[in-house]
Protein backbone atom coordinates (compact mmCIF):
# COMPACT_ATOMS: atom_id res chain seq x y z
CA UNK A 1 0.00 0.00 0.00
CA UNK A 2 1.25 3.37 -0.70
CA UNK A 3 1.61 5.71 2.15
CA UNK A 4 -0.67 9.08 0.77
CA UNK A 5 -0.55 12.75 2.69
CA UNK A 6 -2.00 15.70 0.37
CA UNK A 7 -1.76 18.86 1.08
CA UNK A 8 -3.01 21.66 -0.99
CA UNK A 9 -6.33 23.34 -3.02
CA UNK A 10 -8.42 21.60 -5.54
CA UNK A 11 -9.62 23.26 -8.72
CA UNK A 12 -12.31 25.17 -9.00
CA UNK A 13 -15.43 23.44 -9.73
CA UNK A 14 -15.88 22.63 -13.50
CA UNK A 15 -20.17 22.73 -12.47
CA UNK A 16 -20.17 26.18 -11.20
CA UNK A 17 -16.98 27.40 -13.38
CA UNK A 18 -19.09 26.44 -16.62
CA UNK A 19 -22.31 27.81 -15.65
CA UNK A 20 -20.40 31.22 -14.93
CA UNK A 21 -18.73 31.10 -18.06
CA UNK A 22 -22.15 31.05 -19.40
CA UNK A 23 -23.01 34.26 -16.94
CA UNK A 24 -19.85 36.41 -18.48
CA UNK A 25 -20.83 35.31 -22.18
CA UNK A 26 -23.98 37.71 -21.30
CA UNK A 27 -21.82 40.62 -19.09
CA UNK A 28 -17.94 39.88 -20.09
CA UNK A 29 -17.27 42.80 -17.43
CA UNK A 30 -17.75 40.12 -14.63
CA UNK A 31 -14.20 38.77 -13.40
CA UNK A 32 -14.30 35.00 -12.20
CA UNK A 33 -11.37 34.02 -9.57
CA UNK A 34 -10.34 30.67 -9.48
CA UNK A 35 -8.68 28.21 -11.76
CA UNK A 36 -9.77 24.76 -13.74
CA UNK A 37 -8.04 23.61 -16.68
CA UNK A 38 -10.27 20.72 -17.32
CA UNK A 39 -11.27 19.58 -20.39
CA UNK A 40 -14.96 20.49 -20.18
CA UNK A 41 -14.21 23.92 -18.88
CA UNK A 42 -11.64 24.28 -21.92
CA UNK A 43 -14.16 23.25 -24.76
CA UNK A 44 -16.99 25.84 -22.66
CA UNK A 45 -14.61 28.67 -23.01
CA UNK A 46 -13.27 27.83 -26.21
CA UNK A 47 -17.04 27.25 -27.34
CA UNK A 48 -18.60 30.81 -26.08
CA UNK A 49 -15.74 32.66 -28.33
CA UNK A 50 -17.01 30.88 -31.56
CA UNK A 51 -20.35 31.52 -31.54
CA UNK A 52 -22.00 34.13 -34.31
CA UNK A 53 -24.91 33.94 -36.64
CA UNK A 54 -22.76 30.88 -38.22
CA UNK A 55 -20.95 29.16 -35.47
CA UNK A 56 -19.10 25.89 -35.47
CA UNK A 57 -19.13 24.56 -31.22
CA UNK A 58 -16.94 21.62 -30.52
CA UNK A 59 -18.17 20.48 -26.95
CA UNK A 60 -16.21 17.63 -26.38
CA UNK A 61 -17.29 14.86 -24.55
CA UNK A 62 -19.34 17.27 -21.56
CA UNK A 63 -22.83 16.43 -21.59
CA UNK A 64 -23.37 20.15 -19.36
CA UNK A 65 -21.14 21.52 -21.95
CA UNK A 66 -23.09 20.33 -24.90
CA UNK A 67 -26.48 21.31 -22.73
CA UNK A 68 -25.52 24.43 -21.96
CA UNK A 69 -24.06 25.37 -24.85
CA UNK A 70 -27.22 24.65 -26.95
CA UNK A 71 -29.46 26.82 -25.14
CA UNK A 72 -26.31 29.90 -25.44
CA UNK A 73 -26.10 29.91 -28.96
CA UNK A 74 -29.65 29.58 -29.71
CA UNK A 75 -30.13 32.70 -28.45
CA UNK A 76 -27.89 34.22 -31.44
CA UNK A 77 -29.80 34.40 -35.12
CA UNK A 78 -28.24 31.97 -37.15
CA UNK A 79 -27.08 28.53 -37.68
CA UNK A 80 -25.61 26.70 -35.41
CA UNK A 81 -23.70 23.38 -35.42
CA UNK A 82 -22.83 22.02 -32.34
CA UNK A 83 -20.20 18.80 -32.29
CA UNK A 84 -20.16 16.24 -29.86
CA UNK A 85 -18.81 12.58 -29.55
CA UNK A 86 -20.88 9.78 -30.65
CA UNK A 87 -21.45 8.34 -27.32
CA UNK A 88 -22.42 12.02 -25.69
CA UNK A 89 -25.39 12.13 -28.35
CA UNK A 90 -26.43 8.63 -27.10
CA UNK A 91 -27.25 9.46 -24.10
CA UNK A 92 -30.51 10.90 -23.39
CA UNK A 93 -30.80 14.17 -24.47
CA UNK A 94 -34.71 14.49 -25.97
CA UNK A 95 -35.51 16.93 -22.99
CA UNK A 96 -32.96 19.44 -25.02
CA UNK A 97 -34.94 19.35 -28.12
CA UNK A 98 -38.12 19.71 -26.74
CA UNK A 99 -37.16 22.75 -24.85
CA UNK A 100 -35.32 24.73 -27.76
CA UNK A 101 -38.51 23.42 -29.74
CA UNK A 102 -40.86 25.46 -27.30
CA UNK A 103 -38.47 28.65 -27.84
CA UNK A 104 -39.08 28.54 -31.24
CA UNK A 105 -35.59 26.89 -32.50
CA UNK A 106 -35.64 24.33 -34.91
CA UNK A 107 -33.25 21.40 -33.98
CA UNK A 108 -31.97 18.18 -35.95
CA UNK A 109 -29.54 15.65 -35.20
CA UNK A 110 -26.80 14.27 -37.81
CA UNK A 111 -24.14 11.60 -37.09
CA UNK A 112 -22.43 13.57 -34.14
CA UNK A 113 -23.45 17.38 -35.25
CA UNK A 114 -26.32 18.93 -33.92
CA UNK A 115 -27.76 21.50 -35.92
CA UNK A 116 -29.53 24.58 -34.29
CA UNK A 117 -31.70 27.28 -36.66
CA UNK A 118 -32.65 30.05 -34.84
CA UNK A 119 -34.50 33.73 -34.64
CA UNK A 120 -33.17 34.20 -30.98
CA UNK A 121 -35.49 32.89 -28.30
CA UNK A 122 -39.54 33.37 -29.41
CA UNK A 123 -42.07 34.06 -26.25
CA UNK A 124 -43.87 30.77 -25.73
CA UNK A 125 -47.90 30.84 -25.90
CA UNK A 126 -48.12 29.00 -23.02
CA UNK A 127 -45.95 28.35 -20.19
CA UNK A 128 -42.79 26.44 -20.97
CA UNK A 129 -42.40 22.72 -19.97
CA UNK A 130 -39.07 21.66 -18.78
CA UNK A 131 -38.74 17.78 -18.42
CA UNK A 132 -36.71 17.02 -15.50
CA UNK A 133 -36.95 13.15 -15.58
CA UNK A 134 -33.33 12.94 -17.23
CA UNK A 135 -31.13 16.04 -16.09
CA UNK A 136 -31.96 19.21 -14.70
CA UNK A 137 -29.60 20.11 -17.01
CA UNK A 138 -32.24 21.01 -19.09
CA UNK A 139 -33.90 23.85 -16.60
CA UNK A 140 -30.50 25.14 -15.63
CA UNK A 141 -29.33 26.14 -19.16
CA UNK A 142 -32.58 27.62 -19.44
CA UNK A 143 -32.44 29.76 -16.54
CA UNK A 144 -28.64 30.79 -17.13
CA UNK A 145 -29.53 31.90 -20.50
CA UNK A 146 -32.13 33.66 -19.43
CA UNK A 147 -30.91 37.50 -19.08
CA UNK A 148 -32.02 40.28 -20.86
CA UNK A 149 -34.82 38.89 -22.27
CA UNK A 150 -37.08 40.91 -23.64
CA UNK A 151 -40.05 39.49 -22.72
CA UNK A 152 -40.75 37.51 -19.13
CA UNK A 153 -40.01 34.01 -19.40
CA UNK A 154 -42.14 31.17 -17.70
CA UNK A 155 -41.97 27.86 -17.13
CA UNK A 156 -42.78 24.66 -15.44
CA UNK A 157 -40.53 21.81 -13.49
CA UNK A 158 -42.29 18.51 -14.86
CA UNK A 159 -41.30 14.78 -14.00
CA UNK A 160 -39.35 13.53 -11.72
CA UNK A 161 -36.71 16.05 -10.27
CA UNK A 162 -33.38 14.17 -11.32
CA UNK A 163 -30.13 15.70 -9.77
CA UNK A 164 -32.62 18.62 -8.32
CA UNK A 165 -29.74 19.95 -6.08
CA UNK A 166 -27.63 21.11 -9.52
CA UNK A 167 -30.78 22.81 -10.52
CA UNK A 168 -30.79 24.64 -6.82
CA UNK A 169 -27.26 25.24 -7.49
CA UNK A 170 -27.89 27.27 -10.44
CA UNK A 171 -30.11 29.06 -8.91
CA UNK A 172 -28.52 30.12 -6.01
CA UNK A 173 -25.73 30.89 -8.01
CA UNK A 174 -27.75 33.61 -10.14
CA UNK A 175 -29.41 35.27 -7.50
CA UNK A 176 -26.19 35.60 -6.22
CA UNK A 177 -25.35 37.41 -9.21
CA UNK A 178 -28.27 39.61 -9.55
CA UNK A 179 -30.98 37.71 -11.01
CA UNK A 180 -34.85 37.84 -9.78
CA UNK A 181 -37.10 34.85 -9.86
CA UNK A 182 -41.22 34.48 -8.76
CA UNK A 183 -41.43 30.81 -7.52
CA UNK A 184 -44.72 28.73 -7.17
CA UNK A 185 -43.92 25.11 -6.64
CA UNK A 186 -42.68 24.41 -9.43
CA UNK A 187 -43.35 27.23 -11.69
CA UNK A 188 -41.34 30.36 -12.07
CA UNK A 189 -41.19 33.46 -13.74
CA UNK A 190 -37.96 35.30 -14.55
CA UNK A 191 -39.09 39.05 -15.75
CA UNK A 192 -37.78 40.13 -18.60
CA UNK A 193 -34.25 42.68 -18.83
CA UNK A 194 -32.44 40.55 -15.84
CA UNK A 195 -29.10 42.10 -15.59
CA UNK A 196 -26.07 41.14 -13.12
CA UNK A 197 -25.49 43.26 -9.71
CA UNK A 198 -22.09 42.24 -9.24
CA UNK A 199 -18.84 42.33 -11.09
CA UNK A 200 -16.63 39.92 -9.28
CA UNK A 201 -17.42 36.25 -8.29
CA UNK A 202 -15.46 33.58 -6.91
CA UNK A 203 -15.24 29.80 -8.06
CA UNK A 204 -14.82 27.52 -5.15
CA UNK A 205 -12.96 24.24 -5.06
CA UNK A 206 -14.93 21.05 -7.23
CA UNK A 207 -15.95 19.08 -3.99
CA UNK A 208 -16.65 15.76 -6.86
CA UNK A 209 -12.52 16.27 -7.15
CA UNK A 210 -12.21 17.16 -3.61
CA UNK A 211 -14.12 13.86 -2.39
CA UNK A 212 -11.45 11.31 -4.42
CA UNK A 213 -8.64 13.02 -2.66
CA UNK A 214 -10.03 13.27 0.54
CA UNK A 215 -11.20 9.47 0.25
CA UNK A 216 -7.29 8.94 -0.92
CA UNK A 217 -6.57 10.47 2.45
CA UNK A 218 -8.81 8.40 4.39
CA UNK A 219 -8.02 4.87 2.59
CA UNK A 220 -4.21 5.92 3.33
CA UNK A 221 -1.91 8.65 5.60
CA UNK A 222 -3.91 11.70 5.66
CA UNK A 223 -5.42 14.58 3.42
CA UNK A 224 -5.37 18.69 3.85
CA UNK A 225 -7.40 20.69 1.65
CA UNK A 226 -6.50 23.54 1.37
CA UNK A 227 -9.47 26.87 0.94
CA UNK A 228 -12.18 24.09 0.96
CA UNK A 229 -15.68 25.38 1.89
CA UNK A 230 -17.04 25.57 5.24
CA UNK A 231 -20.52 25.91 3.67
CA UNK A 232 -21.72 24.83 -0.38
CA UNK A 233 -24.60 24.46 -2.83
CA UNK A 234 -22.40 22.01 -4.37
CA UNK A 235 -24.39 18.41 -3.75
CA UNK A 236 -21.29 16.46 -3.39
CA UNK A 237 -20.61 18.27 -0.54
CA UNK A 238 -22.87 15.96 1.82
CA UNK A 239 -19.58 13.76 1.83
CA UNK A 240 -18.57 14.74 4.94
CA UNK A 241 -21.37 13.47 6.44
CA UNK A 242 -20.59 9.77 4.65
CA UNK A 243 -17.57 10.17 6.15
CA UNK A 244 -18.74 10.80 9.86
CA UNK A 245 -21.05 7.58 9.32
CA UNK A 246 -18.43 5.97 7.88
CA UNK A 247 -15.86 6.85 10.70
CA UNK A 248 -13.42 8.91 8.99
CA UNK A 249 -12.62 11.68 10.94
CA UNK A 250 -12.36 15.05 9.52
CA UNK A 251 -12.07 18.55 10.67
CA UNK A 252 -12.12 21.98 9.65
CA UNK A 253 -8.46 24.33 10.67
CA UNK A 254 -9.23 27.52 9.68
CA UNK A 255 -9.78 27.85 5.85
CA UNK A 256 -8.90 23.79 5.45
CA UNK A 257 -10.51 20.37 5.48
CA UNK A 258 -8.34 17.92 7.58
CA UNK A 259 -8.93 14.55 6.75
CA UNK A 260 -7.63 11.67 8.91
CA UNK A 261 -6.72 8.09 7.81
CA UNK A 262 -9.10 5.18 9.29
CA UNK A 263 -8.72 1.62 10.33
CA UNK A 264 -11.90 0.59 10.88
CA UNK A 265 -14.17 1.92 7.79
CA UNK A 266 -17.93 0.87 8.98
CA UNK A 267 -20.26 0.27 5.97
CA UNK A 268 -23.37 2.49 5.35
CA UNK A 269 -26.21 3.49 3.28
CA UNK A 270 -26.24 6.08 1.06
CA UNK A 271 -28.97 7.75 -1.19
CA UNK A 272 -27.24 8.73 -3.88
CA UNK A 273 -29.96 10.58 -6.23
CA UNK A 274 -29.04 14.12 -5.71
CA UNK A 275 -25.34 12.86 -6.15
CA UNK A 276 -24.52 10.40 -8.27
CA UNK A 277 -21.23 11.59 -9.19
CA UNK A 278 -20.05 10.12 -5.70
CA UNK A 279 -20.92 6.64 -6.69
CA UNK A 280 -17.41 4.42 -8.36
CA UNK A 281 -14.83 5.98 -5.43
CA UNK A 282 -17.62 5.42 -3.01
CA UNK A 283 -18.28 2.27 -3.86
CA UNK A 284 -14.37 1.72 -3.19
CA UNK A 285 -14.63 2.88 0.48
CA UNK A 286 -17.38 0.65 1.02
CA UNK A 287 -15.08 -2.27 -0.27
CA UNK A 288 -12.29 -1.90 2.67
CA UNK A 289 -15.26 -1.18 4.99
CA UNK A 290 -16.17 -3.98 7.53
CA UNK A 291 -20.05 -5.19 6.62
CA UNK A 292 -22.67 -4.35 3.90
CA UNK A 293 -23.22 -1.13 2.13
CA UNK A 294 -25.68 -0.33 -0.06
CA UNK A 295 -25.54 2.38 -2.85
CA UNK A 296 -28.99 3.45 -4.26
CA UNK A 297 -31.63 5.56 -5.57
CA UNK A 298 -29.25 7.00 -8.94
CA UNK A 299 -30.70 4.54 -11.92
CA UNK A 300 -29.17 7.61 -14.07
CA UNK A 301 -25.57 6.22 -13.06
CA UNK A 302 -26.25 4.27 -16.12
CA UNK A 303 -26.65 6.84 -18.74
CA UNK A 304 -23.34 8.90 -17.38
CA UNK A 305 -19.93 8.75 -19.08
CA UNK A 306 -20.68 5.30 -18.63
CA UNK A 307 -22.78 2.79 -17.43
CA UNK A 308 -21.06 3.76 -13.91
CA UNK A 309 -23.46 0.60 -12.05
CA UNK A 310 -21.91 -1.92 -14.57
CA UNK A 311 -18.14 -0.69 -14.89
CA UNK A 312 -17.69 -0.28 -10.96
CA UNK A 313 -19.19 -4.19 -10.59
CA UNK A 314 -16.47 -4.83 -13.70
CA UNK A 315 -13.51 -3.12 -11.01
CA UNK A 316 -15.07 -4.95 -8.00
CA UNK A 317 -15.04 -8.34 -9.62
CA UNK A 318 -11.26 -8.20 -10.95
CA UNK A 319 -10.87 -7.29 -7.57
CA UNK A 320 -12.66 -10.71 -5.98
CA UNK A 321 -15.21 -8.02 -3.83
CA UNK A 322 -18.91 -9.40 -2.79
CA UNK A 323 -21.16 -7.22 -4.61
CA UNK A 324 -25.00 -7.21 -5.62
CA UNK A 325 -26.09 -4.96 -8.81
CA UNK A 326 -29.04 -3.27 -8.23
CA UNK A 327 -31.00 -0.83 -10.93
CA UNK A 328 -30.08 2.07 -9.25
CA UNK A 329 -26.87 1.30 -7.74
CA UNK A 330 -25.07 -1.41 -5.67
CA UNK A 331 -24.78 -3.51 -2.65
CA UNK A 332 -21.54 -3.84 -1.29
CA UNK A 333 -19.69 -6.60 0.92
CA UNK A 334 -16.79 -5.08 2.31
CA UNK A 335 -13.53 -6.81 3.48
CA UNK A 336 -10.79 -4.82 5.26
CA UNK A 337 -8.67 -7.73 4.58
CA UNK A 338 -9.20 -8.25 1.34
CA UNK A 339 -6.63 -10.55 -0.59
CA UNK A 340 -4.69 -8.55 -2.88
CA UNK A 341 -4.42 -8.89 -7.05
CA UNK A 342 -1.34 -8.94 -9.16
CA UNK A 343 -1.99 -8.07 -13.18
CA UNK A 344 -5.45 -6.53 -12.94
CA UNK A 345 -6.15 -4.38 -16.52
CA UNK A 346 -9.09 -2.46 -15.88
CA UNK A 347 -10.59 -0.06 -19.03
CA UNK A 348 -12.58 2.50 -17.25
CA UNK A 349 -14.87 2.92 -20.34
CA UNK A 350 -13.73 6.65 -20.91
CA UNK A 351 -14.92 7.76 -17.65
CA UNK A 352 -13.21 10.19 -15.85
CA UNK A 353 -14.75 8.98 -12.69
CA UNK A 354 -13.70 5.47 -13.04
CA UNK A 355 -10.29 6.09 -13.68
CA UNK A 356 -10.59 7.76 -9.90
CA UNK A 357 -11.76 4.93 -8.49
CA UNK A 358 -9.26 3.02 -10.10
CA UNK A 359 -6.94 4.47 -8.69
CA UNK A 360 -7.82 4.51 -5.05
CA UNK A 361 -7.48 0.18 -5.85
CA UNK A 362 -4.12 1.02 -6.82
CA UNK A 363 -3.23 3.26 -3.67
CA UNK A 364 -4.51 0.72 -1.32
CA UNK A 365 -2.17 -1.97 -3.03
CA UNK A 366 -3.77 -3.89 -5.78
CA UNK A 367 -1.76 -4.07 -9.14
CA UNK A 368 -4.04 -2.67 -11.18
CA UNK A 369 -2.93 -1.04 -15.36
CA UNK A 370 -5.68 1.84 -15.59
CA UNK A 371 -6.02 1.73 -19.46
CA UNK A 372 -6.69 5.33 -21.18
CA UNK A 373 -5.84 6.98 -17.98
CA UNK A 374 -6.63 10.35 -19.94
CA UNK A 375 -10.01 10.22 -19.23
CA UNK A 376 -8.86 11.66 -16.17
CA UNK A 377 -8.76 14.98 -18.03
CA UNK A 378 -12.51 15.49 -18.59
CA UNK A 379 -12.78 16.82 -15.04
CA UNK A 380 -9.52 16.99 -13.05
CA UNK A 381 -6.10 16.77 -15.12
CA UNK A 382 -4.40 18.06 -11.94
CA UNK A 383 -5.32 14.31 -10.59
CA UNK A 384 -2.00 12.04 -10.87
CA UNK A 385 0.01 15.03 -9.67
CA UNK A 386 -2.22 15.50 -6.44
CA UNK A 387 -2.79 11.63 -5.98
CA UNK A 388 1.13 10.91 -6.11
CA UNK A 389 1.21 7.89 -8.19
CA UNK A 390 1.52 6.77 -12.37
CA UNK A 391 -1.58 5.06 -13.89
Amino acid sequence: MTEYRFRGEIPGSKSIFNRALIVKSYFPVLDLHGHADCDDVRFMREGLKDIRDRSRIDCGEGGTTFRFMALRASRVRGMHTLEATARLLQRPQQGLFDLLSQLGVQTQVKGRELFIVSEGWKRPRTPIKVNTSESSQYASALILNSWLLDFDLEFELVGDKVSESYFELTAKMLKELGMRFQVQGNKYVIPAGQRISKLEYRVESDLSSAFTVAAAGALSGGACLENFPQKSSQPDFVFLEIFKRMNIAWEFKEQNLCVHPSTTLRATDCDLFQSPDLFPVLAVLCSWAQGESKLYNAPHLAAKESNRIAKVADLLEKLGVSHEVLPDGMIIRGNPQQPLKKGVVFNPDQDHRMVMAATLVKLKGHDVTIEHPEAINKSFPEFWGMIGIKP
